[in-house]
């Protein structure tokens, strides 16, 4: 978020620099970046003539700084190369034209490259940076970092959600931002006038499978089978049972590291980077691990493993194999 906002200032100040590099997991807000950055040039140029956009894989590297170092009409072009290989093995020699160009871009070209991830370590990093300006565009870490998106998200649709709504629509809908996004246009226009309600978000939002699979955990940590196995039933309507076990060893696992990180001294501010986890996946992580004793998280991952093998060597229907395996989970 904090990127879009750069961006916005850069355009707004006319002090977008010549050569970017923007790349992350959170190919949402890359997206509303360009959307921006491609609205003002079409401010000046309404037929989108300024506007280039190549492959990085399909155009080499002479050829997008000859387009590079080539004046528009207009006096300003935008060149957008997407799906770049350049941090693959490999490359060497081929990305020299960039190297030459980068020490003296062409000043009324805004040259962008898009990637999903990069290797800061190479060469065309370490020269983009130098030249430019690197942006990573990554999902919302803290909790009130998503909370500061959802404000501003409802602020731009002119709605309102109480607190507590705004927690069950960040827990219920998952954490992946376009959905999000399409999930509060969807509900703006259902409430039209009125603020959006708990109700209308169980209502009209597909539950994320996630959200569900942490209420499974709940309703196992309360010791009530009926509740965990219709959530997990809940979550095979929309996962392959296979798939499903995955993402409860996955958790327990989770819980193990953080039972042991509690056992260490450690606080929940250490635990995105010691079990490789997002921070608000963390949080909900941390104040799970002292719902069950490390006893039985270390039997339940021994039966996911169990049943695991189960499934695989066709020793029974999948999906009661794990309604099984929920059950022990409660009684034990």
């Amino acid at each position: 978020m904090l990127e879009l906002d750069q961006v916005r200032q850069a355009i707004a100040n006319n002090q977008v620099p010549p050569v970017n590099l923007w790349f992350g997991e959170e190919r949402f807000f890359t997206q509303e970046a360009l959307h921006l950055l491609k609205s003002s040039y079409l401010a000046q140029d309404p037929s989108g003539s300024s506007i280039e956009i190549l492959s990085g894989k399909g155009s080499n590297p002479e050829q997008i700084v000859e387009i590079a170092n080539t004046v528009s009409f207009f006096g300003g072009k935008l060149i957008i190369v997407e799906d770049i290989p350049y941090f693959q093995d490999g490359q060497g020699d081929t990305l020299e034209p960039f190297f030459g160009y980068f020490e003296n871009p062409n000043p009324e070209v805004c040259l962008v490259f898009l990637a999903q991830s990069v290797n800061r370590g190479r060469k065309f990093y370490k020269a983009i940076e130098k030249a430019g300006a690197v942006l990573e565009f990554g999902s919302p870490k803290r909790v009130q970092d998503w909370v500061a998106w959802l404000d501003r998200e409802l602020a731009s649709r002119n709605k309102t959600m109480k607190p507590q709504v705004k927690s069950l629509f960040l827990e219920w809908g998952g954490h992946q931002v376009g959905i999000l996004s399409q999930e509060l246009d969807k509900l703006a226009l259902y409430v039209q006038g009125r603020e959006i309600r708990a109700e209308d978000v169980q209502g009209l939002v597909p539950q994320a499978v996630e959200a569900t699979v942490f209420e499974l955990l709940d309703a196992v940590a309360a010791r009530s089978t009926k509740v965990a196995v219709q959530k997990l039933q809940q979550v095979l309507r929309q996962e392959h049972p296979l798939k499903v076990l995955t993402m409860l060893s996955r958790q327990v696992r989770l819980l193990l590291g953080a039972r042991a990180m509690r056992k260490q001294g450690r606080g929940v501010e250490e635990a995105p980077r010691l079990l490789g986890i997002k921070p608000f996946e963390a949080q909900k992580i941390w104040q799970k691990s002292n719902q069950l004793t490390w006893e039985q998280l270390a039997w339940a991952l021994q039966e996911c493993l169990e049943t695991d093998v189960a499934i695989k060597t066709g020793r029974g229907d999948p999906e009661f194999l794990l309604e099984l395996m929920i059950t022990k989970f409660c009684e034990r």
